[in-house]
């Protein structure tokens, strides 16, 4: 399915317009500056997650991650668990059966 297109108009400074007409084909430039915006919003929508979970993570909260070592640790462990077993092991780490 095709993505609904709408069209805009913006301002660009001379030099930027220039170097746009300089270095992509006049048959690509809608989709390279379509691609770079999409790219800079993503950006900006990570930063503006990032901006409100700052702090979330508290060191005390995680006392068994503090070394690079217990952090590799933790990644080899949940690698060995694998995606089909976690839910298993999260039950045992929760006293839970896995029929519950």
């Amino acid at each position: 399915m095709r993505a609904v297109k709408e069209r805009m108009n913006l301002y660009i400074t001379k030099s930027v317009a220039d170097e746009l007409r300089r270095l992509v084909p006049a048959r690509e430039r809608t989709k390279f500056v379509e691609e770079v915006l999409a790219r800079e919003l993503r950006r900006e929508h990570l930063r503006e997650v990032l901006a409100r979970t700052a702090g979330a993570w508290k060191d005390e909260d995680h006392p068994d991650l503090m070394t690079v070592e217990d952090i590799n640790r933790w990644i080899d462990e949940q690698r060995r668990i694998g995606a089909g077993n976690r839910e298993e092991e999260l039950n045992k780490l929760w006293g839970r059966d896995n029929d519950d």
